[in-house]
């Protein structure tokens, strides 16, 4: 059992496997998120041998992806480009 806990940590542990020699976070963060949509893209092709279900699969998981990312920002600017949101419009009076 200790074996698969090994495989396990080469292959998805961003801090043991080969994607610890990329120094930025944010950037080795993005690669896994993209390999883990790669694979369960593969995974429901090998499953269900059906290129309809995989393309709702695959629209959907890329909202949702997208909707964390817009989220993210969202939240990052808010943080730390207050400024952004607090922006008068030229309909605003004084």
């Amino acid at each position: 059992m200790n074996i698969f806990k090994q495989i396990w940590g080469l292959i998805m542990n961003p801090n043991i496997n080969p994607l610890s020699n990329i120094t930025n976070l944010k950037v080795r963060h993005m690669i896994m998120q993209i390999l883990a949509f790669m694979w369960s893209g593969v995974f429901s092709l090998y499953i269900i041998d059906s290129l309809y279900v995989f393309g709702i699969t695959a629209i959907a998981h890329a909202l949702l992806i997208a909707a964390i990312v817009i989220t993210a920002y969202v939240f990052y600017t808010a943080k730390n480009q207050t400024q952004i949101y607090d922006r008068k419009s030229s309909k605003d009076k004084d």
